[in-house]
């Protein structure tokens, strides 16, 4: 009985992996770069860039979508919005975000349409609304971009006509 109660304490201190946070093992990030053109004036906006980096969309057991950053070779664009829910409520936050990723040694890219899947544009909304949290394909919209070896000007604006949104354009110059 002693050694079954010894078995059962290393069991459950072992760590289990968290594929979806697998971004900190990501090389070089560039975050919290502060996004104010374009953003809603009830929240604030940030944008993080993960180098050597490959955006996975993959989906769980009810077939929803969801984005898994891992160790590549391109640059995954995560742009989010935050808006702090009203004091003493537990579920009142909100925030939607935008991933997408670009090749390393893309220049210029201009995208639009259907053709946002080439860049695995994916949004997400977070919050407590039935029915329209989760991840969404970007299929709707225009993707701008030109990088140098300093920053990336990007224009972006998106349609989606399954869910709501606060986020239609982001439009910033993002320093590397």
């Amino acid at each position: 009985m002693h050694t079954f109660f010894i078995a059962l304490i290393c069991i459950s201190a072992c760590k289990t992996s968290n594929a979806v946070d697998s971004s900190e093992k990501i090389s070089e990030t560039i975050e919290n770069q502060k996004i104010q053109q374009y953003c809603p004036e009830d929240g604030s906006c940030s944008v993080k860039l993960h180098k050597n980096a490959t955006l996975l969309l993959k989906k769980d057991t009810t077939d929803a979508l969801y984005p898994v950053i891992e160790e590549g070779e391109n640059i995954v664009v995560v742009f989010k919005f935050s808006r702090q829910g009203p004091e003493g409520t537990a579920d009142g936050d909100y925030s939607e975000t935008i991933h997408f990723e670009i090749e390393e040694i893309s220049e210029t890219l201009t995208i639009e349409g259907e053709k946002l899947a080439m860049v695995n544009m994916l949004f997400g909304k977070q919050c407590f609304c039935r029915g329209e949290a989760g991840f969404y394909r970007v299929s709707d919209g225009h993707l701008v971009l030109q990088k140098s070896k300093d920053e990336i000007t990007m224009d972006l604006s998106i349609n989606l006509t399954e869910v709501s949104h606060s986020i239609t354009r982001v439009k910033e110059i993002i320093k590397l």
